[in-house]
């Protein structure tokens, strides 16, 4: 999935991927200002695709930018026909597509406010990604590195330089045999893994972290409203590390990964076969085919 497919959309049109001619005085490369999002499209009809809560990721980027102090020129629905075009002019079906704003050259001070971002739609073929990474029922270890903290970084942006720290916490986990961290908030709460988001099981009733410090993921919201469908219980609110353990089963979502059990958090086992899980995870792969009765519109087709 490392490599982009080979065409991709470049401030309005589609150019061979790559074909930017950035330099090393791009203004994002020296200061992390880099807004992205990761978006899936999935096979749709005989020949055609559709992209999974397409609005909702286009949304975000939007606020993204605004959070971060960078206009966008292209309006939602020009992004949106920029998503379709890249993943048509690829010939892929199943794909994640990766918009990206940044700021061009310059790196003498900081961008003024409202500098207008240039932006790129990339796409990567994952039609053989989920049989090998959403069978994964990843390890999980409690993190020494916390989650930045709202009150020093726009926390609700999804933006490059905000990554630096789930990468350090990352890798101290595989250090110590694990898959991923879990990072808690300034507060001690728990807040998210490194790239994904964490919700608890407990009965019927999904615990779900309420932490300023996390992003707002669109998986996990989706999992919210799957679970009232299913008639389930959801308490949003601060978690604290020790409620973990009074979990049937711990979960983690993410847009790649879709949603996935946890094995374990350090010494503390859960329940990968847990029957809410089976049905929320049920729920959510349909919906994301389209096939879940009442979600359709979360499918945008070109």
């Amino acid at each position: 999935m490392n490599e982009p497919a080979k065409l991709m959309w470049w401030q309005g049109r589609v150019v061979p991927a790559g074909d930017t001619a950035l330099t090393l005085a791009n203004h994002s490369l020296h200061y992390g200002i880099c807004v992205f999002e990761g978006i899936s499209a999935f096979p749709s009809g005989a020949d055609g695709h559709h992209v999974f809560r397409l609005e909702e990721h286009l949304n975000r980027f939007a606020e993204s930018c605004r959070l971060v102090g960078i206009s966008l020129a292209q309006s939602p629905a020009e992004l949106a026909a920029a998503c379709h075009e890249t993943v048509t002019a690829n010939g892929l079906r199943r794909a994640y597509l990766r918009p990206v704003a940044f700021l061009g050259d310059g790196v003498l001070g900081l961008a003024a406010p409202g500098a207008e971002a240039q932006v790129a739609v990339l796409a990567f073929d994952v039609s053989s990604f989920d049989a090998v990474i959403r069978a994964q029922q990843p390890r999980l270890t409690l993190s020494p590195v916390a989650r930045l903290s709202p009150h020093a970084f726009p926390t609700k942006a999804k933006v490059s330089a905000g990554y630096l720290g789930s990468r350090v916490a990352w890798m101290d986990a595989r250090r110590r045999g694990f898959d991923d961290a879990l990072l808690l908030d300034d507060t001690g709460s728990v807040a998210e893994c490194t790239v994904q988001n964490v919700f608890g099981v407990r009965g019927r009733t999904l615990l779900v972290p309420d932490s300023p410090a996390a992003l707002d993921g669109i998986t996990v919201a989706s999992v919210i409203e799957i679970a009232a469908a299913l008639g389930l219980d959801v308490d949003r609110g601060p978690l604290a590390p020790a409620d973990l353990t009074a979990c049937d089963a711990l979960c983690v979502a993410s847009t790649a990964g879709g949603v996935r059990p946890v094995r374990c958090v350090d010494d503390v086992v859960f329940d990968t076969d847990n029957a809410v899980v089976a049905e929320i995870v049920r729920d959510y792969q349909q919906a994301e085919l389209g096939l879940l009765p009442g979600r359709e519109q979360w499918t945008a087709r070109p």
